[in-house]
């Protein structure tokens, strides 16, 4: 339980993406499509033809928060990049008229073990990504998700391993309750907790303050940039709390081992070696617990995507993906 309260205060503080180098919105056509009951936003970049890739954001991310440069490499690799926004993030459906999520009443059903009452669960995430493939008549895909897209990701190679051709972790979450989190508190600690008086300044020094906590060293972290990210994600979505409720349809999935375990798809689990936020070793259960999975620690990488690094994670993916027949 005491777990459970940590990853219940750091997702009312952590409402940022951890792709947090500096990523400018591409100008590239943005559509809407109805898919598994939601309205989600998306954009495809690279080859017509190129193998399909799904890029599955993390808990609060936006779709113009994923590196430009990483997108740009992925499609010289010939991948047909895909890039949406979950449901509750962005311009994709919100569930506004739900609220905050009421973790006394979250917390209390799983200690009487029930089911909580939420708008909607991270396996109904993962049927959206699906429908989404569905929708734009993609009948496989190499997966890709980072953070709690990296746990969407895994749900549907786990429950639709038809549609998977190869699948890539990014600080990917076991769920293990014996693996601290945050793996770094100290570190987070300097991240302001919210207030209800918050205005727009509170809110960018927060925001700010994420992004820098949860970048490694490796970053060069650029607060120009970040600072001018921020000011788009902001512009795009004015939900205060949507983030949260993605947070909470994380958290009350528990220990993902035993789903984890009935992956058969080729898998890549890449972690950064300075992640303050999911432990290394989180990431590394992942890969001991999937079937032939490869693991992969990206030295001075935090909670993010640095520019720096973009090669290196882009030529693991190929590389995974040509495991895939």
């Amino acid at each position: 339980m005491h777990r459970l309260l940590v990853l219940a205060c750091l997702s009312t503080t952590l409402a940022c993406s951890p792709a947090v180098a500096a990523s400018g919105d591409r100008q590239a056509a943005t559509a809407l499509v109805q898919a598994n009951g939601v309205q989600l936003a998306y954009r495809i970049a690279g080859p017509a033809k190129g193998r399909p890739l799904l890029l599955i954001a993390g808990t609060g991310m936006q779709l113009i928060e994923w590196p430009p440069e990483l997108i740009d490499r992925l499609a010289r690799a010939g991948f047909r990049v895909i890039v949406f926004d979950n449901r509750d993030a962005g311009t994709s459906t919100h569930f506004s008229r739900a609220g905050s999520p009421d973790w006394a009443a979250i917390f209390g059903a799983l200690g009487a073990g029930k089911k909580p009452d939420l708008p909607y669960t991270a396996d109904d995430m993962a049927k959206d990504a699906v429908a989404l493939l569905d929708q734009l008549g993609i009948a496989r895909a190499d997966l890709l998700g980072i953070s709690g897209g990296a746990t969407i990701a895994a749900l549907v190679a786990e429950a639709r391993p038809e549609r998977v051709r190869s699948l890539n972790l990014i600080a990917a979450n076991s769920g293990n309750p014996q693996i601290p989190m945050p793996a770094d508190p100290a570190t987070l600690s300097a991240i302001p907790q919210p207030s209800p008086n918050d205005g727009a300044p509170q809110v960018l020094a927060r925001r700010l303050a994420s992004y820098r906590a949860l970048a490694g060293r490796a970053s060069g972290f650029d607060a120009d940039a970040a600072r001018q990210l921020i000011e788009r994600t902001v512009a795009r979505d004015a939900d205060p709390v949507g983030f949260a409720r993605q947070g909470a349809a994380m958290l009350v999935l528990g220990d993902l081992r035993p789903r984890l375990a009935k992956i058969q798809t080729p898998t890549l689990v890449i972690h950064g070696g300075d992640d303050p936020l999911i432990s290394p070793k989180s990431g590394q259960e992942v890969a001991d617990t999937i079937a032939g999975a490869r693991f992969m620690t990206i030295e001075g990488m935090g909670h993010d995507l640095p520019a720096g690094k973009g090669a290196a994670i882009v030529s693991a993916v190929k590389a995974n993906a040509a495991r895939a027949r």
